[in-house]
């Protein structure tokens, strides 16, 4: 069995938009943190669904129900009206809806960036 560990990543959609994550240590310090999907890796005997709800409680403050399979290490999940309102932020970190054309005017990181080529119709 291969023992390599690979990050999954999760796209949380809400009304046509997509939510994107910023971290940043300073006020403007954009290339050093380009914009992501919220992503993680998954621990020992639990499934990347799981890993992928995990992670968005761990980021967000919000629990996710449905997660979807979409592509190898790609999920994605539509957040509810309920989620969205419960979104709690941590101190330099940012969280953001866009939509696809807005995405394509932001620095993302690769993955994000090759995730929405290969998936934005589920925006």
């Amino acid at each position: 069995m291969d023992d390599k560990i690979f990050p999954s990543l999760i796209l949380l959609t809400y009304k046509g938009k997509v939510l994107l994550m910023h971290k940043q240590d300073s006020v403007i310090d954009e290339g050093k943190h380009p914009w992501c999907l919220i992503g993680g890796i998954k621990e020992k005997r639990e499934s990347f669904e799981n890993a992928m709800s995990r992670r968005v409680e761990k980021e967000m403050g919000i629990k996710i129900e449905k997660v979807e399979y979409v592509s190898e290490f790609c999920y994605h999940a539509r957040l509810t009206d309920d989620n969205v309102n419960k979104i709690q932020r941590a101190e330099n970190q940012l969280l953001d809806f866009f939509t696809l054309k807005e995405v394509g005017n932001l620095f993302l990181s690769n993955t994000t960036a090759q995730f929405i080529s290969k998936h934005g119709a589920l925006i």
